[in-house]
């Protein structure tokens, strides 16, 4: 049968996007499927603060009157400002194991790119580094961490079908909580605890949006230089704030500081995932669940390292071997089992080894993806 790609349109168009991953992981056990109402607002152009600085297209491809793939192309011009690059990117990318599908969907991806200006395509991003993003390459046995992505180990060969290739791989370290902290790190960790003027504070829930606006002030700063990055907007962080409130645990979230200035800070989740597989994109608002989730707090068994990052003029501190030592015994504390610190840049040496001499062991890569338009 004739395929053919054409541009999400209409209400219709949109339900088929939305829907398509159902059909592709019917039998993949490892799937999380999406809440459809967060979902359905992460693609809405009008409520997603990140298309304040960025512009995209939505695209599906058909076999005869199936749908058998979809993927998005976005431009962001804060990208571009902060790297002084054209690099454009794809996203929310799903495809039957069909070459022709998705050259079809690559194709009409990097020929919008190439239209707006761009002379390089990276992806998947849904819809840029500051969310999910990364293809699976490695580590497929096991369903993905709350925020993490997940897809067919064939979606590698599609990709790399059609002339992209490896641009960064992301790590994610697999950490047991059960297991004690090495001797070295436990006494490094009292040690710049108790150094003059540094503090170490579990975030005040009753004060959250300035602790955002403080996340922020180190998010900014601690990965300023990291590959990929992308400041958050005011909007941005707004946004953030809203869907973060009622999903933070105290216990697993902290601030380093000194003489009243913020040093860094660490922010682990709870992996709420373990009861969003479960609910099959049921169409209510991620922050509902705190509220359900509650009563099942003592039931989940794991927790994601989700941020953690000391501003630059604080490197040298040691505070991150605080934040390591402190998440791993609030861990022990509330029951979880292990945990997963995600994603780490490959090339990030300081951290990787940080984490190895903490007993972690790389247990899922992602990939970003180029190529030259």
């Amino acid at each position: 049968m004739i395929m053919t790609v054409r541009r999400v349109e209409s209400a219709g168009d949109l339900k088929t996007f939305l829907r398509l991953p159902w059909k592709i992981y019917s039998n993949d056990r490892n799937w999380v499927p999406p809440l459809l109402w967060d979902f359905s607002r992460k693609l809405d152009k009008s409520h997603n603060p990140y298309f304040q600085h960025a512009e995209a297209e939505y695209f599906l491809a058909f076999r005869g009157d199936e749908a058998v793939g979809r993927i998005t192309a976005q431009k962001d011009k804060n990208y571009e400002a902060h790297w002084k690059e054209k690099v454009g990117h794809f996203g929310f990318f799903e495809c039957a194991d069909d070459p022709a599908a998705a050259q079809a969907l690559l194709e009409a991806g990097c020929a919008w790119l190439k239209g707006k200006g761009c002379i390089k395509a990276q992806g998947p991003f849904n819809p840029n580094v500051n969310d999910e993003c990364g293809l699976l390459i490695a580590g497929f046995d096991t369903p993905p961490m709350f925020l993490m992505t997940h897809n067919p180990p064939y979606y590698q060969k599609l990709l790399e079908g059609q002339g992209f290739a490896k641009a960064m791989d992301l790590l994610a370290y697999r950490l047991d909580a059960v297991a004690e902290a090495p001797p070295d790190v436990a006494k490094y960790a009292e040690t710049i605890r108790h150094k003059e003027g540094i503090t170490v504070r579990q975030w005040d829930l009753g004060r959250f949006e300035r602790e955002m606006e403080l996340f922020r002030e180190v998010y900014n700063s601690a990965w300023e230089r990291n590959w990929g990055m992308v400041k958050l907007t005011d909007a941005e962080l707004k946004a953030h704030t809203v869907e973060l409130r009622t999903l933070v645990w105290p216990e697993l979230a902290f601030f380093a500081e000194i003489e009243g200035k913020v040093m860094g800070a660490s922010l682990s989740l709870p992996n709420y995932n373990e009861v969003i597989i479960k609910l099959n994109g049921r169409i209510f608002p991620l922050g509902a669940l705190r509220i359900g989730l509650a009563r099942l707090r003592k039931s989940l068994k794991s927790c994601r390292v989700f941020a953690l990052g000391v501003k630059q003029e604080y490197r040298r501190s040691g505070v991150g071997a605080v934040f390591y030592y402190d998440t791993l015994m609030a861990a022990k504390r509330l029951g979880l089992q292990w945990g997963e610190m995600s994603w780490i840049l490959e090339n990030n040496v300081a951290m990787n080894k940080a984490i190895q001499h903490m007993g972690g062991r790389v247990y899922k890569t992602y990939r970003i993806f180029e190529k030259a338009l």
